[in-house]
């Protein structure tokens, strides 16, 4: 068999756990939003076409973790098959190096890189701007969807709001119990017996139209307090939404909202209070993609090895790289927002370490000869995989 037919016989192995990978993990994540996007069908009304909306809005940021992640476990599982089927062995003995064997793996992952970067710089914040978007307007057009029956409703800013009844399809409230607190000294307790919500897209306002109701309030004065109570057949009360104001002006983007054309201008803003987590999250986008290669040259050991251990072996080693990789980004992005560390040494380290460390690994298993401190690593991911995915103790 010729170099080039095993090179692409290697790649063909990984690919397809590859795309099952992808397609399982972003299903298992998608499992934790899907009985509320039910719920908003079965329950509140809410047309399909608007669900498919906010599912298209999430996948990005699915893709962003399931990507590499069922990379780096499809590159474990394929290499550790051929190992334990001595494949890589008849590779070797046909005059082929574990460098060579690499190759169409890294060719695999710099296409993955830049899948990925594509995600991180464009696709993510796109979806996370749209979604934010998306329930805003569904809040404006069926504004009942976000209000519970017989549950303290603090969603909007300043008023917790209470109905012993709801009608999604309608709007339609009754029982209805407002607490507002936006009139800072003299806060009022609102009760009708029938509320309605509609918006008012003119002035960018959210109306809650109330009949057969009083209204609550305790004036504090210097000398004294007074207590006054309203009772009205109807009456309009102004619901203002936290995302939007008057005339449809909107509060700022949050950073992991913002395109990256967006956050690069306001870098250049010399007098930017946000610049140093603005710029935190613009070389998170920038490093991201670099995972799919880093596991690409750590997997490759780890996938020879992992075949002598449990079936989940693969399973658990892939887990636990993958794990520490982006805890120990997280937590570099942390000490650089919270206390200040040296903001491109503090990002970096985490991806520098690990390069070192697949290459390491890489070189000594190419080189077949024991890593430094390989048996207590060993003893180690041994007693991990038997604990939590065997099923022994």
């Amino acid at each position: 068999m010729s170099s080039y037919r095993i090179k692409k016989y290697i790649a063909r192995e990984v690919l397809t756990p590859f795309i099952l990978g992808i397609i399982l993990f972003t299903f298992v994540l998608l499992l934790s939003r899907l009985l509320k996007l039910i719920e908003l069908i079965v329950d509140k009304g809410v047309p399909f076409t608007e669900i498919f909306g906010i599912f298209a809005s999430l996948m990005p940021s699915f893709f962003v973790i399931t990507v590499p992640l069922s990379f780096l476990l499809a590159i474990i599982i394929a290499f550790g098959r051929l190992s334990a089927d001595s494949e890589i062995v008849a590779m070797k003995a046909a005059g082929l190096n574990l460098y060579q064997l690499a190759q169409p793996v890294v060719v695999l992952s710099l296409f993955v890189c830049l899948f990925t970067a594509g995600l991180t710089l464009y696709a993510e914040p796109y979806g996370r701007a749209n979604l934010r978007q998306q329930l805003i307007d569904m809040a404006y057009s069926k504004a009942a969807v976000a209000i519970s029956a017989q549950v303290f409703n603090e969603e909007i800013e300043g008023l917790v709001l209470y109905a012993n009844k709801v009608a999604p399809e309608s709007g339609q409230l009754s029982g209805v119990f407002i607490s507002d607190d936006r009139m800072g000294k003299t806060p009022s307790v609102i009760t009708a017996q029938h509320g309605l919500i509609y918006p008012d897209k003119n002035d960018g306002k959210l109306i809650m139209h109330l009949e057969q109701g009083s209204i609550h309030r305790l004036q504090r004065n210097n000398d004294k307090d007074s207590y006054q109570i309203v009772h009205f057949n109807r009456y309009d009360i102004n619901l203002s939404l936290s995302d939007s104001g008057p005339k449809g002006e909107k509060k700022a983007l949050k950073s992991q909202e913002m395109t990256t054309a967006q956050l690069l201008e306001r870098i250049e803003q010399p007098e930017q209070e946000k610049k140093l987590e603005y710029t935190v999250e613009l070389l998170e986008r920038a490093i991201l993609p670099l995972s799919p290669l880093i596991f690409s040259l750590i997997a490759i050991p780890l996938g020879i090895r992992s075949h002598r251990s449990n079936k989940g072996g693969g399973f658990a080693v892939a887990l636990f790289v993958f794990l520490t990789y982006y805890l120990l980004l997280s937590m570099s992005k942390t000490m650089v927002i919270e206390n200040g560390w040296p903001i491109f040494v503090t990002m970096l380290s985490p991806t520098i370490v690990f390069f070192l460390l697949s290459f390491s690994l890489l070189f000594f298993t190419a080189k077949e000869r024991e890593i430094p401190g390989k048996k207590r690593l060993t003893q180690v991911m041994d007693t991990i995989i038997v604990r939590y995915f065997s099923g022994k103790k």
